[in-house]
């Protein structure tokens, strides 16, 4: 999952950077005070009284649950339209271009007046309890909107560009956390807040220039088709994986090659090498699949979905691979386990894969530890895993690995023994 891990701390950063802005920064504390019926005054008091601070933590809860919902309605339904477009190039250049124009208006180059446009419509009326507060936030969001629309702007582009509604409501979940969290914050913590406000206004332009930085960079990542490239080397810099960076460590300075960089599985310890589950998997007729079947031959197992875009650069690439090497002992076996089965044929029809497509199981993805797309598992001739790799890889990456299983030209038995 290390490509959604990237991309999460972008929507995320993105949704800090909306908090920090011009047009929001500056109306946090009246807000507060608004919802939860405390003056600023008394929130600013010296621990405040019980009662005021419980109104403002269920308040600004119920509050910021109505400004969330706004902006993961948004992404989710960007990604569900992008997973359906995607795939035409004219659409990456266009939407990658306007991201690229809101990056400009915000690093100053462009003045479109209509994004900074406040909608929002104030009134001194408290909101009546925690379902005011929620439908504040809703009318809150929705006038918000034009006011953050060129980061916000960015976020949909990258969630209409994510592969999927998933992804998209993964993504504008994580851009709400950002600007939703802080904004609780505040509220416990008003003295605080307005101490690094008085510090910090003098830099808020220069929030929105950076966020116009980023904005730009993701606009020409997206034209160019780069964003799951970008993510892919990122979270080789960055251990982002179900392994902590600590054991990546100790497995490196024990000698494990499966970890090393760049290795080959033909240099892994076997010794340690378990064999490879067996899953109730299905083929797209609905005829049972063993993996046991396909014993004497390297496998080349790809956890995949039809919306997950990273999982589409790999098909192209593991088709020739199938093609190529197949007569030397290859199969590869993609494992889709949020399709059914009339899902992938249609998606088939765009794109062909010339490999064996069955259908798993929620049980066989926690089987083979997947919790992230696409996920691939190579299994030597003797049914043992020999690596597990997660995240988009080339042909040249995954034939480092493959290359010297398919050397191996006798079956080993499971107990190591020839």
């Amino acid at each position: 999952m290390e490509g959604a891990n990237i991309t999460v701390l972008i929507a995320f950063l993105a949704g800090l950077a909306s908090f920090l802005s011009p047009c929001v920064l500056p109306l946090v504390p009246g807000y507060i005070s608004l919802i939860s019926g405390v003056s600023v005054e008394n929130l600013k008091g010296e621990g405040g009284a019980r009662s005021a601070r419980r109104a403002v933590i269920f308040n600004s809860l119920a509050f910021n649950a109505g400004l969330s919902m706004i902006f993961i309605l948004l992404g989710a339904a960007a990604g569900l339209v992008g997973a359906a477009v995607i795939s035409n190039p004219w659409v990456r250049w266009i939407g990658g271009a306007v991201i690229f124009l809101f990056g400009l208006q915000l690093v100053g180059v462009l003045k479109i007046g209509a994004l900074y446009r406040d909608t929002r419509k104030f009134s001194d009326d408290k909101p009546r309890g925690l379902f005011g507060s929620f439908a504040l936030g809703l009318a809150f969001a929705a006038g918000w909107t034009p006011c953050i629309g060129p980061i916000l702007g960015g976020i949909i582009g990258l969630a209409a560009t994510s592969g999927g509604w998933k992804s998209g409501l993964l993504l504008s979940v994580f851009y709400a956390a950002g600007l939703a969290v802080p904004f609780l914050l505040t509220g416990l913590l008003l003295n605080q807040f307005l101490g690094f406000y008085t510090w910090f206004r003098r830099h808020l332009h220069k929030v929105e220039v950076a966020s116009g930085v980023l904005l730009i960079a993701i606009g020409l990542l997206i034209a160019t088709n780069n964003v799951t490239r970008m993510a892919n080397l990122a979270s080789r810099i960055i251990p982002v994986n179900a392994e902590s960076w600590l054991d990546q460590r100790v497995k490196q300075r024990q000698g494990d090659a499966t970890n090393a960089p760049g290795a080959g599985a033909a240099t892994a310890n076997t010794a340690n090498a378990k064999p490879a589950p067996e899953i109730d998997l299905k083929t797209l007729d609905g005829q049972s699949y063993s993996l046991a079947s396909l014993r004497g031959r390297v496998v080349l197992l790809n956890f995949w979905a039809t919306w997950c875009v990273p999982c589409r650069q790999e098909i192209p690439d593991l088709s020739a691979m199938q093609r190529d090497l197949a007569a030397r002992g290859l199969t590869v076996v993609g494992v889709s386990a949020e399709d059914t089965a009339d899902g992938v044929r249609d998606f088939q029809r765009a794109l062909r894969q010339d490999y064996t497509v069955v259908l798993g199981t929620s049980a066989a993805k926690a089987q083979y530890g997947v919790v992230g797309l696409p996920k691939t598992i190579l299994i030597d001739r003797a049914g043992r895993i020999r690596k597990e790799i997660t995240g988009e890889h080339t042909r040249a990456q995954f034939e480092a690995d493959v290359l010297p299983l398919l050397d191996e030209k006798e079956a080993v038995s499971l107990n190591g023994q020839g």
